[in-house]
């Protein structure tokens, strides 16, 4: 019989508090909604509090997993990723300026957007992007370096 973890609460609450607020930013930023952005992280919360390893890096975990729901997401049909929602909610969808951003981000091969992601809305320093992409921070660095400069140059064009 397995012992349950007295620390489990205490540790779910402190990641909680420390990253919510960075890791619903990042998953807006993703997915263009509110709604699916809160159930991402709320999922994401869910999954940490019931791995049962310890998790080392509690913030590379979350942002990890936020990561993949997100990519999960965009890989569904579209009725079945947004579900009907009431005028009230739609108004709540991220403003033109998120989609366009978006929308360049996505010229981008997936690794350099998703390491531009993390570090300009997220903040993450490369050493933490290194953490949660489980590469060296130099790869990390130049994916960055070569994202942006695809980023000049469609935006020169």
């Amino acid at each position: 019989m397995k012992v349950p973890d007295p620390n489990r609460m205490a540790r779910l609450e402190t990641a909680v508090t420390a990253y919510q607020e960075e890791l619903f930013r990042y998953a807006a930023f993703r997915t263009g909604s509110r709604a699916d952005a809160e159930d991402i992280v709320q999922d994401a919360f869910l999954r940490f509090a019931a791995a049962d390893a310890r998790i080392d890096n509690p913030r590379a975990y979350l942002y990890r997993c936020v990561a993949n729901a997100c990519c999960d997401l965009g890989r569904r049909p579209r009725s079945e990723a947004l579900p009907k929602q009431a005028a009230a909610e739609q108004e709540d969808e991220l403003p033109a300026e998120a989609e366009r951003i978006g929308q360049l981000l996505e010229r981008l091969p997936e690794e350099q957007a998703e390491v531009i992601r993390l570090h300009t809305l997220s903040g993450l320093r490369f050493t933490a992007i290194a953490e949660t992409l489980d590469c060296p921070v130099t790869t990390v660095k130049s994916r960055f370096r070569y994202g942006i400069d695809k980023l000049r140059t469609i935006l020169q064009h």
